[in-house]
């Protein structure tokens, strides 16, 4: 009797430390972040660019983060791009501003020049590397490209059994092709194919006689009618002609359109082309608001919006391609999304601090105007003054 007494006594008392403890150990722990009780959530505030069903998809990401992850909690604002940078600089004097920003290459290229971004958090992620240079100096990474667009020849295929080997197939058998654009952005590839360049042994190189004869021979080929540059989608979806150039994100109007189409990565048509991902939008952290105390949320938010899943729904409301290879790993057949991952794959590779980012839009600028009527050979001309003007501002600088 005495024996039982002493073990209901031994197993209350300890029924009563284990108890005791659980309390002592429930009291010291803090509640988390963003929970009742805990500290307040961060509050992440992101600015973007981004307009239309792309915003608001992105703003559901926004309430999806802040819901899944009590600890954040992320505001959106839209800023256009013409404003970005000065509104960024305003803010930034007086060490306010946004914690991320999301929008184009170009605007995130003056960003950099303000410094007004930080190495980029986020490092869980399997970009391109094409289109992680367009955002790299000095071999850093200050953003990571999240979606991007890269040129396809499209091409009917109720009219089209086969699919061509090569561009110059199609210009051979005097077929028609529809262009979005005289554009560099959108021919860059056939450019390169041809010769084109923009420095030759690392000064500006223009007016060099392969950029002369690329823009001779286009011009040409719009003369004779293979290459048709006006409402050039319309004219595919009826039918007028078998073959488009577009870009990735066009997709969406001719599947509108009711086209059966397939599609070939342009620079998989040509030897030695390769696209530059000019249309790149990344993400990136502010270097005023990236202090230690926030770095973790920082980065949550950004690896969070660079996965599969949300660059997919991203992807279906813009019809712009993700920029990381995870997206890709399922691509597989004739299918725009194997397409693209063939394009990025062999895109050209010029890190963001290159000189030819700056020489781009001026030889752009230069084929528009003689796509306008002016002599060739007198754009680019002018445009090769223009670039040494700047060559020669930038060693001043440095």
């Amino acid at each position: 009797m005495k024996n039982r007494i002493i073990v209901k006594k031994i197993i209350v008392y300890s029924l009563g430390l284990c108890l005791f403890f659980s309390l002592l150990n429930g009291c010291g722990q803090e509640p988390k972040r963003g929970t009742p009780g805990g500290v307040a959530p961060d509050v992440i505030s992101v600015w973007y660019s981004l307009m239309g069903e792309t915003e608001k998809e992105l703003l559901r990401q926004f309430e999806r983060i802040s819901q899944e992850y009590p600890e954040v909690i992320v505001k959106g604002e839209y800023i256009p791009e013409g404003k970005f940078l000065e509104q960024v600089w305003t803010l930034q004097a007086g060490g306010e501003g946004p914690e991320i920003f999301i929008t184009s290459r170009s605007v995130i290229a003056a960003l950099y020049e303000k410094g007004a971004i930080s190495p980029v958090l986020a490092d869980n992620y399997s970009a391109y590397p094409a289109a992680e240079a367009v955002f790299t100096y000095n071999q850093q990474p200050f953003a990571v490209p999240l979606l991007t667009d890269v040129p396809l020849l499209y091409y009917r295929q109720d009219k089209v059994p086969v699919p061509p080997a090569s561009l110059a197939e199609i210009i051979a058998k005097k077929q028609p092709i529809a262009v979005k654009a005289l554009d560099l952005d959108l021919l860059c590839s056939w450019w390169k194919a041809e010769g084109g360049s923009l420095t030759l042994a690392g000064k500006p190189a223009l007016n060099s006689a392969n950029n002369v004869a690329f823009l001779t021979k286009l011009l040409s080929l719009r003369a004779e009618r293979l290459l048709t540059f006006d409402q050039a989608i319309p004219r595919f979806n009826q039918g007028e002609v078998n073959y488009l150039l577009a870009w990735a994100s066009d997709s969406a109007a001719l599947d509108k359109a009711g086209v059966s189409w397939g599609c070939l990565a342009l620079n998989s048509l040509l030897f030695n082309g390769k696209a530059l991902p000019v249309q790149t939008i990344g993400i990136a952290n502010s270097s005023i608001k990236t202090i230690p105390a926030l770095e973790e949320s920082i980065k949550l938010v950004e690896e969070e919006l660079l996965k599969v899943e949300t660059q997919t729904s991203l992807h279906k409301a813009s019809g712009k391609m993700p920029a990381l290879e995870s997206y890709y790993q399922e691509a597989g057949g004739d299918s725009i999304k194997a397409q693209t991952a063939v394009s990025l794959k062999n895109a050209w590779y010029l890190e963001g601090y290159s000189l030819e980012w700056e020489l781009f839009p001026m030889l752009n600028q230069a084929w528009q105007n003689a796509a306008g009527g002016a002599k060739i050979e007198g754009e680019l001309a002018n445009a090769q003054q223009q670039a040494l003007l700047l060559a020669d501002e930038k060693r001043e600088k440095h």
